[in-house]
């Protein structure tokens, strides 16, 4: 018997990654099959910092909070970047 929970958020699904903020590097366990969106809130909580003008972002590009984890790329080892949003024009 295995002490699989068949891939529903169980240990096998979490891995550690790394959330830079402002030049200051810290770890933060994420679950492949979590929504960006919540894993932005704890990665403000790292830094002590809140506010909706921050996103997360992979290799500069600003990941999309209502996909997965898993479907934004981020794997085993990445390195997050907390930074504020692009001003977009209108």
């Amino acid at each position: 018997m295995s002490n699989s929970d068949n891939g529903h958020g169980g240990q096998d699904n979490k891995f550690e990654v790394t959330v830079s903020f402002n030049g200051i590097n810290k770890p933060l366990e994420v679950n492949k099959n979590q929504a960006v969106q919540s894993v932005i809130p704890r990665a403000l909580e790292l830094f002590h910092q809140s506010g909706d003008t921050v996103g997360l972002f992979l290799g500069g590009t600003e990941l999309q909070p209502h996909n997965s984890v898993e479907d934004s790329g981020i794997t085993p080892g990445a390195v997050l970047i907390l930074r504020p949003r692009q001003v977009r024009g209108g």
